[in-house]
Order: C-alpha cells, then structure tokens, then sequence
C-alpha cells in the first residue's frame, strides 16, 4: 500500500514537473520585450483669420493630412459659437475615429502663437503600440 502511494505521488509530481517545467511553461514567465509605440500628432490651429484654420494630421491617417476648420473669431456672436461647435464636433468624431483604429490619447499642449490676437496651436499626441 505504501509502494502504490509512493508510487502515485511520484507520478503526479514527475508530472506536474514535466509540464511546468516545459519549453511552454518557461515562455510564459519569460517577460516579453517591449516594441514600442507610433505616435501620431494633431495640430489644431485657431485663428481670428479666415482660412487659416486648421487641423493637421502628422503622419497621415486615412489619408488626410490636413482638416479645413471654421473661424472662430468672436464667441460673443452666434454664428462663431456655431463655428465652434462644429470645430469640436469635427475635432470628437476624428479622435473617435482614431481610437477605433487603436490610437489612445497621450499628450495635450496648447499654446498661443504670437501676440493675444493671434493663432492658437493645440496640439494632441497619440499613441499606438507597434505590431
């Protein structure tokens, strides 16, 4: 009786030692390298002047390097506020698009270029885990 016992547990641990202590095993507790990141910046630049505001995509994504946006010059006036809110909507459904596709947002900066009645540059920085 104490031969079958000693017998079974030397089976079960000469076991659970061949499969713990196999290659698949060693894999899992090796620590995986690092690959890194993509980053991808948005420029938006606000301006009191017709045409130049913009939002720039560096590098490309979908294609487009470049987003025409609305003046938004007075925000005491309805028609500018609208300008806004079109801005954010455009500016909410393209960080949207990005996260769907794997970007996730890492950095804000914004800052005023110049004297207090000109541009505005807000810059996000995204980030994708390379593949």
């Amino acid at each position: 009786m104490v031969s079958l016992f000693r017998f079974l547990c030397c089976g079960l641990l000469l076991g659970a030692g061949l499969v713990l202590g196999g290659p698949a095993a060693r894999a899992q507790a090796l620590p995986v390298p690092p690959r890194g990141h993509d980053f991808l910046t948005l420029t938006v630049i606000q301006s009191p002047y017709k045409n130049d505001c913009r939002l720039l995509l560096t590098p490309a994504f979908q294609g487009k390097t470049e987003l025409k946006l609305e003046e938004e010059y007075d925000l005491a006036s309805d028609k500018y506020r609208a300008h806004a809110q079109s801005n954010a909507l455009l500016l909410n459904q393209l960080l949207s698009d990005l996260s769907v596709a794997g970007w996730q947002l890492a950095d804000t900066h914004a800052a005023q270029q110049g004297p207090a009645t000109s541009a505005t540059v807000t810059r996000y920085l995204l980030r994708k885990a390379k593949e």
